[in-house]
């Protein structure tokens, strides 16, 4: 069984010829996950326990002085903005948000949204997104259409994309699911090029 990130797999079904090879490429010749190397993993962290530690709302600030790395001192005090500028006035609820994965023959893909939150009394389970690279609409879509998908329960849950960067948060789609054919022939085009290398 092949595990890639639902991020590295949207991205490989919007590139195009060649650069889908590259993508796997890239994927496949990548060390092993570590926390200690998710570049983004501290502010993911922090933006949680906020939400989910009401007695302690201080996650921000201390994580933004503990920073020694150059890369996340320049650009984690816009995303704490951004995100902080995305909460603005509405009443917030935190709970446990749905999480699963999506499978097709030897290809597996978690599905992990980061954030379950009451926005104004209507429920979401949101995939953060922190890059500087704007996000289209294809791939927001595909994503949504996935986690509808295969995180169907409970009912009440929708879910959305958060673009922390440009302040977009992005809660449905137009697909539905006589697209995953789509999808599921982009796994197959994935695993055939993997199994190449």
């Amino acid at each position: 069984m092949t595990n890639i990130s639902l991020t590295d797999f949207m991205e490989f079904v919007t590139k195009t010829g060649p650069t889908k090879y590259t993508k796997v490429k890239q994927i496949k010749s990548r060390d092993k996950y570590h926390p200690a190397l998710d570049f983004w993993k501290p502010l993911r962290d922090a933006i949680i326990e906020f939400h989910t530690e009401e007695k302690n709302r201080t996650h921000f600030d201390n994580l933004l002085q503990s920073l020694s790395d150059k890369n996340k001192v320049k650009s984690y005090p816009e995303l704490v903005n951004r995100y902080k500028s995305f909460l603005g006035r509405k009443t917030i609820k935190w709970f446990t948000p749905p999480k699963g994965e999506w499978k097709h023959n030897d290809l597996r893909i978690k599905l992990n949204p980061e954030l379950g939150l009451t926005i104004n009394d209507k429920k979401f389970a949101i995939k953060l997104y922190f890059k500087s690279e704007q996000l289209s609409q294809m791939k927001v879509d595909l994503i949504i259409l996935l986690l509808n998908e295969k995180l169907k329960k409970p009912k009440d849950v929708n879910f959305a994309v958060l673009d922390v960067k440009h302040k977009k948060f992005f809660s449905s789609t137009k697909l539905t699911e006589s697209h995953l054919s789509l999808l599921e022939g982009e796994a197959l085009s994935l695993m055939q090029v993997w199994m190449g290398f």
